[in-house]
């Protein structure tokens, strides 16, 4: 199927947008007939827009016969159209010379070049295109290859180094037990003095006295809790790793008149500053650097005991 479009006017429509509305659904045969000995400005103008715009040979048919003598020299229109770069030298296409049916006779074989060259065109893009998908397909192709022979060695490897790891880190922890506890050790004896002085000026506020037989069951179990209280209390503020298990008497109210009888003879202690370091001191000395620093290690090598089999086990998942 052939379609001709002449282009309106100038005045109207320039040949550029009359083109423009085509070359998208067709494939355009551009012919250009000149009708002058030579082209006006206009004409030059409209040829170059058509040619840096679409890129697209353009058949031209002189209509007129040259005026003047025919021979070697160039016409002033082969001089125009060699300056827009439209004409190669040495070509008889479109050169002024053949009769006017020889020249239409010429654009049947120009319109079979033109369909040939954009055949040639789409041949050349699907090879492109081919090529670059068998490039694809062939770079997938051998980094699966590699993965396939790679992964296993690098996961291999991977599982190896973690071992070792964990088997230094294991040993760093039953090694450094020794060194933690002299640390404790070295640590609690350089703080000592400053926290017995620190325990001994400490001030105790908001005790009271409760009164009457009732409530005296309750006032003990207050009066024990507090005076443990006082004792560790400087400890859990200094040493945030102690733990302090307080224990609540309860007294029942039965027993009330017994300790109130047993209070009248023997005096409660009084809560001095030597009460106070004595405290201290006997908390501190308490304290056993051996089962801290074995806790300690104990609690790293069951993080780093979890560590590890979480590890292994997402490795067998990677291998599947």
């Amino acid at each position: 199927e052939v379609d001709i479009v002449v282009a309106p006017c100038r005045g109207f429509q320039s040949a550029e947008a009359t083109l423009g509305e085509f070359v998208n659904q067709v494939l355009p045969v551009v012919t250009f007939a000149i009708s002058e000995p030579q082209l006006s400005p206009s004409d030059q103008a409209e040829l170059r827009d058509l040619k840096e715009k679409f890129s697209l040979p353009i058949f031209l048919v002189p209509v007129s016969e040259p005026r003047g003598a025919p021979g070697r020299a160039r016409s002033p229109l082969q001089r125009q159209l060699l300056e827009l770069e439209l004409l190669s030298p040495g070509c008889p296409c479109g050169v002024p010379g053949a009769p006017l049916p020889e020249r239409l006779r010429l654009l049947s074989a120009f319109s079979r070049q033109v369909l040939q060259q954009h055949l040639v065109r789409a041949a050349t893009r699907l090879s492109e295109l081919h090529g670059r998908c068998l490039n694809i397909f062939i770079n997938q192709a051998f980094d699966m290859q590699r993965d396939l022979q790679i992964t296993p060695k690098r996961l291999e490897y991977t599982r190896r180094k973690e071992s070792e790891l964990y088997e230094s880190l294991m040993g760093i922890a039953n090694r450094k037990q020794e060194e933690m506890k002299d640390m404790i050790v070295e640590t609690l004896g350089s703080m000592k003095e400053e926290l017995l002085e620190d325990a001994a000026s400490m001030d105790f506020r908001g005790g009271s006295c409760l009164e009457g037989q009732e409530g005296l069951g309750v006032g003990l179990d207050v009066f024990y809790v507090y005076l443990l209280c006082s004792g560790l209390f400087w400890l859990s503020l200094s040493l945030p790793c102690f733990l302090c298990s307080f224990l609540f008497l309860s007294l029942p109210f039965a027993l009330s008149p017994l300790i109130i009888q047993r209070l009248t003879w023997v005096s409660p202690p009084a809560i001095s500053s030597d009460w106070k370091r004595k405290v201290a001191q006997d908390a501190i000395e308490s304290l056993s650097a051996s089962k801290l620093a074995k806790s300690i290690c104990s609690q790293f090598r069951t993080r780093l005991n979890s560590s590890h089999e979480a590890f292994a086990a997402s490795l067998r998942q990677v291998r599947g």
